[in-house]
C-alpha cells in the first residue's frame, strides 16, 4: 500500500512525538520533507549479511519502505533495492559522490586485510578504499548495524580479513553516528535520519557514539520479566521457559537499548514492533554492544555484571 507524502508526514510526526522529539523539530521535519530536493542518501555495503537492509524493508512504524525510498528520501545507491546494475549503478554512485552534503549509510564491516581485497564495492574499488572516498563529501555518516559500528560478527575472532568498524577506518569523526544491532531496528535508522533533517546536527550520543534516544536505558531496567508477580522477577529454569534469564546468560544488565519497548516487525503505521529476543524466550545477547560477539560470549552462561 502506498501513502502520500502528507500522510507520511503525519506518521513521522506521530512516531517522532512518541520518541520525545520537540514540537519545533516536528515543524522543521515538515519543512524539510516538503522541500523540492529530498535528502540524498548513499548506502554502501561491506562485509555482512545484509540483515540491516532486510530489517529496513520491514519498516512500517514511520511509513512503509517504498514510501521512504520513493517519496521521501533520495537514495542514489543501495544494492538491494535499486533497479540499476553494473556500470549504470556504479555511475549513479560516483555521480552522487561528487555532490557534497549527502547522508552516507554504511552497512557491514570493512575488511582491511590483504590491502582490502577481501571485499569490493565493485570492480576496481575495495570497501577499505571506498569508505574514506565516500565519507569525504558526506554531511553525516551512519554506521548501521554492529558490524559497521564496531566490527561485529564480521570482525569476530579470529577475524582473518581484519574486518573493522567505520570509526576504526576513518577515525573519531564528528559526523559519525553508530546505530548498532544485529540487525538494527529500522526505527533507529529512520528516527536518526529524522533527527538529522530536523536539527541539522548529530543527535546526543553516548560514549560509543550511539543516539541516546534509543540507547540510553538498560534492557534489564525495562524488561517485562522484571515486573511479574508484583515486581518480583521470576527466574527462568531453562531456556525457552518463562521468567528472567539472567542466570541463563541474558546480557540485559550489560546492554543499553530500547528493544523492550520498540521491538521488531511493526504491525502497522505508528505502532511499535510485535516481538524481540526476550519476548521470544531467548536471552539478550548484547548485540548492540561494541564487544559483540566475542565480549558477550559464551551467550548462554551467566556472567556477573560489575
Amino acid at each position: 500500500m502506498r501513502i502520500l507524502r502528507r500522510d507520511f508526514l503525519k506518521l513521522a510526526a506521530a512516531a517522532a512525538a512518541a520518541a520525545r522529539l520537540a514540537p519545533a523539530a516536528l515543524a522543521a521535519l515538515k519543512d524539510v520533507l516538503q522541500a523540492r530536493d529530498a535528502p540524498r542518501v548513499i548506502w554502501l555495503q561491506g562485509a555482512g549479511c545484509d540483515g540491516c537492509a532486510v530489517s529496513l524493508l520491514n519498516s512500517i512504524n514511520y511509513a512503509s519502505v517504498d514510501d521512504l525510498l520513493v517519496n521521501t528520501l533520495d537514495v542514489r545507491f543501495q544494492n538491494n533495492v535499486m533497479a540499476a546494475a553494473g556500470d549504470l549503478a556504479v555511475g549513479a554512485a560516483e555521480a552522487a559522490r561528487v555532490q557534497p552534503g549527502y547522508i552516507l549509510v554504511v552497512e557491514g564491516a570493512i575488511p582491511t586485510g590483504a590491502s582490502g581485497k577481501y571485499c569490493r564495492l565493485w570492480p576496481g574499488l575495495s570497501m577499505a578504499d571506498g569508505l574514506p572516498l565516500y565519507a569525504a563529501n558526506a554531511a553525516y555518516i551512519i554506521a548501521l548495524g554492529t558490524c559497521a559500528s564496531y566490527g561485529g560478527v564480521s570482525g569476530g575472532a579470529p577475524n582473518p580479513t581484519t574486518a573493522k568498524g567505520v570509526s576504526q577506518v576513518i577515525g573519531n569523526d564528528p559526523r559519525l553516528i553508530n546505530v548498532p544491532g544485529c540487525p538494527a531496528n529500522p526505527d533507529w535508522l529512520v528516527g536518526t535520519i529524522t533527527y538529522l533533517l530536523t536539527n541539522n546536527q548529530v543527535p546526543p550520543l553516548d560514549a560509543n557514539r550511539r543516539p541516546l534516544l534509543y540507547f540510553g536505558r538498560r534492557v534489564h531496567d525495562d524488561c517485562f520479566n522484571r515486573h511479574k508477580l508484583c515486581g518480583q522477577p521470576v527466574l527462568a529454569g531453562q531456556l525457552s521457559s518463562d521468567g528472567c534469564m539472567e542466570y541463563l546468560g541474558c546480557k540485559g544488565k550489560k546492554t543499553y537499548s530500547d528493544c523492550p519497548m520498540r521491538r521488531w516487525n511493526s504491525s502497522g503505521p505508528g505502532q511499535f514492533g510485535v516481538n524481540w529476543c526476550i519476548g521470544a524466550r531467548s536471552p539478550c545477547l548484547g548485540c548492540v554492544n561494541p564487544t559483540f560477539p566475542d565480549g558477550m560470549s559464551p551467550f548462554y552462561v551467566y556472567s556477573p555484571t560489575p
